[in-house]
């Protein structure tokens, strides 16, 4: 097997809506040793072609094959050995790094492993951990953020070393450093890879790019060729994140030149006048300076009074002669000034408070702790020091039923349960009406795609 792979007329729906056809009159090829990318809107039928490629389904008409050979003539076994899938939701077990890596080859050596860990970027951060390989992951890699969970799962489609590699945005929840990584050893690897991204740097180097809309085939070619035609469906995709992305690098840009000229300004009116918020600052650090200052004086006085009331015996040891007290005295009194006094003024500045109504931003690269802020505003955890509070009082002093109840979550990796749609938007709220689920549904854009299932809201999760 070389992994050329031909999918020829392909008609499909799952058996839970048998009315809708998913993928209509479908046809692409992807040719041994090159990266195929498959680009569209959601519920365009880019992941089903996956689950038809492993055999999760059965088409309804047309063939899938590999090398001529239709995969039904395949050992599903041996076929899937071949394939190696990093789905958008990466699953691990709780179990090991190593032995979840080992889950793609059962065989595998160290050396294998540790390679394919290197090859998926994740090697460093493991070495990091306190049992590095050994580390165990937690249930479904709870214990790992988004982008580590990735990079695991990648490792261990890697280690097999197979013929065919699926990436259903395998990439997604990498920072932009990682991502490099990974995407140029994929480059490296010259195996048939098929990718479904929605990133332009993860598909610009495909040797052919797949258009789909409503489970047809509408665009193909290369990016350049794609690219050159105005206003087709890939064309309007690209021009769209460029358009974001321009947004976005002249409000940093905006951004910096009002940083340059306020400095400007600044320096040029400070001898004139200064502006409320560098009277604030001052005013923070002296407060804090002042404050310190004064603690230091009480604690030197009580230390004094202390040594003062100590018997004739304390002052006979070699360690309490009066030269050593005096400089006891001089350099705890620095020490309390420096811990105390202005540097806690910049702690207290550091210290985030998020006001009502503001919307914040964490960034950082994969593993800085993003997701484990939000794990503990939760109360999924319990932090070690320090506090979180709300409205002034400590989240640990309040009910956690109530507390989760005020907090909407959306996390990396979407949960649902085996429930109707209409339950699963609802769930966690009592008495809540059709007209809030629909009204939800609408902000969160997914009302259009409801109603175009055969039992609207009352379909069941498992079956999309």
């Amino acid at each position: 097997m070389n992994g050329d792979i031909q999918f020829d007329n392909i008609n499909f729906a799952y058996p839970a809506r048998p009315d809708v056809l998913v993928l209509r009159n479908l046809t692409l090829t992807a040719r041994p040793g090159e990266i195929t990318a498959l680009v569209g809107s959601n519920g365009s039928g880019k992941s089903t072609c996956f689950s038809l490629l492993l055999r999760f389904y059965e088409p309804l008409s047309g063939g899938i094959t590999i090398n001529d050979r239709s995969i039904t003539d395949y050992n599903l076994k041996q076929l899937r050995q071949k394939i190696g899938v990093v789905s958008q939701e990466p699953i691990l077990f709780a179990t090991s790094i190593y032995e979840n890596i080992r889950f793609g080859k059962e065989n595998a050596t160290r050396i294998e492993i540790e390679e394919a860990a290197r090859q998926a970027n994740a090697h460093d951060f493991i070495m990091k951990l306190p049992n590095k390989y050994d580390t165990v992951v937690g249930e479904h890699g709870v214990l790992l953020s988004g982008g580590e969970k990735q990079r695991v799962c990648l490792a261990r489609a890697l280690v097999k070393q197979p013929v065919v590699l699926l990436l259903d945005e395998a990439t997604s929840a990498l920072d932009k450093a990682s991502e490099k990584v990974v995407q140029e050893a994929l480059d490296r690897a010259c195996r048939t890879t098929i990718v479904i991204a929605h990133r332009f740097a993860t598909i610009q180097n495909a040797h052919q790019i797949y258009v789909l809309h409503n489970g047809c085939v509408i665009e193909q070619g290369t990016h350049e060729i794609l690219i050159s035609k105005e206003r087709s469906q890939y064309w309007k995709i690209m021009k769209e994140q460029q358009r974001e992305q321009l947004e976005n690098d002249i409000e940093e840009a905006a951004t910096l030149t009002q940083y340059e000229d306020d400095d400007q300004k600044q320096t040029s009116e400070r001898s004139r006048h200064y502006s409320h918020n560098e009277l604030d600052d001052g005013n923070k650090y002296t407060a804090f300076a002042v404050s310190g200052s004064k603690l230091t004086e009480r604690i030197c006085s009580k230390a004094f009074a202390h040594y003062l009331r100590q018997d004739m015996a304390f002052f006979d040891l070699v360690e309490n002669s009066s030269g050593a007290i005096c400089n006891r005295l001089s350099s705890n009194a620095l020490a309390i000034q420096q811990m105390v006094g202005s540097r806690l003024g910049i702690v207290f500045e550091s210290i985030a408070m998020f006001g009502v109504g503001q919307r914040v931003a964490l960034i950082g690269a994969s593993g800085c702790g993003k997701s484990t802020v939000i794990q503990l505003l939760e109360r999924f955890y319990d932090p070690m020091q320090g506090r979180i509070s709300l409205d002034g009082v400590d989240i640990r002093e309040l009910n956690i039923q109530w507390l989760r109840s005020c907090l909407g979550l959306v996390s990396q990796e979407p949960i649902l349960f085996d429930l109707t749609i209409a339950e699963n938007i609802a769930y966690g709220i009592e008495n809540t009406s059709i007209e809030d689920i629909i009204d939800a549904a609408i902000k969160a854009n997914i009302h259009d795609f409801i109603q175009q299932l055969p039992q609207v809201s009352k379909v069941s999760t498992h079956d999309i």
